[in-house]
């Protein structure tokens, strides 16, 4: 007995038309700017941010790309100040203040408050923020979302994503040797 083929909801097709809109475009202008990148997500996305920041950070040696990936850190901050706060609570104890930045926060439902109130810190901080979601954000964020039924989709949608970005910044993917 055969298994259905998983359903990606025509990921190349949302795929292409992301890249072709307007707010990819603003995604790619606002990385080309800073030349600090934090990325941060949860579950899955929090995986795919971690990948992306590494490439980034490999793949384009001007930049310098971040992810959350201190589990002490996220389980002490959980316990001691809720789940809600863990991406704030990082980013007001371990990133420099005075530079400027851009957040990129991952989410499924595009309604993730630990990502919403990390965004808040850092507009306080005067950084640009982006939203990458499965679903259209409940707060009024620069964002790009793909309107989908699935995580497995949004986490190969911003997978694929990234590698896009660093082409367009100018970075180039090594061949398989």
């Amino acid at each position: 007995m055969s298994s259905p083929i998983v359903n990606f909801e025509n990921l190349e097709i949302k795929f292409q038309q992301a890249v072709n809109s307007d707010e990819f475009k603003k995604l790619i202008s606002l990385c080309a700017k800073h030349s600090e990148i934090y990325v941060i997500g949860n579950g899955g996305l929090h995986y795919v941010a971690s990948h992306m920041a590494t490439d980034m950070s490999r793949l384009l040696p001007e930049k310098y790309c971040y992810s959350f990936d201190s589990f002490g850190f996220i389980t002490s901050s959980a316990n001691d100040f809720g789940f809600d706060y863990i991406f704030e609570r990082w980013l007001r104890n371990c990133v420099p203040k005075n530079q400027k930045a851009i957040l990129i926060g991952l989410s499924c439902s595009g309604n993730s408050k630990n990502i919403i109130n990390a965004f808040d810190y850092a507009e306080e901080l005067g950084w640009d923020t982006f939203f990458v979601t499965g679903k259209t954000p409940s707060a009024n964020y620069n964002s790009l979302s793909i309107n989908v039924k699935h995580f497995h989709t949004v986490e190969a949608f911003c997978l694929m994503l990234f590698y896009e970005m660093i082409h367009c910044l100018g970075g180039v993917c090594p061949e398989i040797k």
